[in-house]
């Protein structure tokens, strides 16, 4: 027997995945997800020419659900909305910048055919989010989001690592196959030729609390001496110094005068 439930958020790998009705109306995007997969498509303006390699799928959570197999195991599928891209640079492009902008008005995979595939498993997701082209409101730029409390995603050297919170696996970068041409102007976005900034750390409170104690400490026995005494204690500090250059000789009392 199988249990099926469906949910409006789910947390994996270091995100925290949200249906589009549930992002609606809130202050931050966790709807959009990426796949990366080996797939096959035609090249734009020749259909004759087949591309094979990874391919990146852009797509909105719509349904997350929950298969339970009774004491079996449990698999957490994300049903998605997929940008069509299935002809290069078409309405998924990456421009000479490295930058890659969808169009959501032509999907595919939409669930009229048998042979759509709707739902991808919750373990390969990859979460982005995307942000409006401000020139036109078709196209949305695809920024990569960061896993929560994950750290050295890349130097993980296997693909996968059993851990005591359950099962770890890398995520690829979706902007990998970003390359670098100085003579076709293919940059990539990150400058990594500019030194950092070292920012020193800020003093604990505990530091600043005993800098305080120490200057007041100061202060009360300064302000425990009258006025007239530090007044007094100034004017023979000038008297000495003026004394020491005259450089006067001074008589030595240790040793006794001798008679004649």
């Amino acid at each position: 027997m199988m249990i099926a439930k469906k949910y409006s958020s789910y947390t994996i790998n270091g995100f925290d995945f949200h249906t589009k009705s549930y992002d609606d109306g809130r202050s931050v995007q966790n709807s959009g997800v990426a796949l990366v997969a080996e797939s096959a498509c035609f090249e734009r303006g020749n259909k004759d020419n087949i591309i094979l390699g990874n391919k990146t799928y852009y797509g909105i959570i719509k349904e997350i659900v929950e298969l339970n197999y009774q004491h079996k195991g449990n698999i957490v599928l994300f049903k998605c909305d997929w940008v069509d891209n299935r002809v290069q640079d078409k309405w998924v492009k990456t421009d000479q910048f490295g930058v890659t902008s969808v169009n959501f008005k032509y999907l595919f995979n939409t669930g009229e055919e048998i042979s759509d595939e709707l739902f991808i498993l919750a373990t390969q997701a990859v979460q982005v989010f995307y942000v409006p082209d401000p020139i036109d409101i078709e196209w949305a730029v695809v920024l990569q989001s960061k896993p929560r409390d994950f750290y050295d995603m890349d130097n993980l050297e296997s693909e996968h690592l059993d851990t005591g919170n359950g099962l770890v696996v890398p995520l690829p970068d979706v902007n990998s196959n970003v390359t670098v041409d100085i003579i076709n102007r293919v940059v990539p976005v990150v400058r990594t030729y500019i030194d950092g900034i070292i920012v020193e750390t800020k003093k604990s409170r505990k530091t600043l609390r005993r800098g305080k104690m120490s200057s007041a400490r100061r202060n009360n026995e300064d302000s425990s001496i009258p006025e007239y005494e530090q007044q007094r204690l100034a004017n023979m500090a000038i008297i000495k110094e003026m004394l020491e250059s005259l450089k006067i000789p001074t008589m030595n009392t240790s040793v006794p005068p001798q008679c004649p």
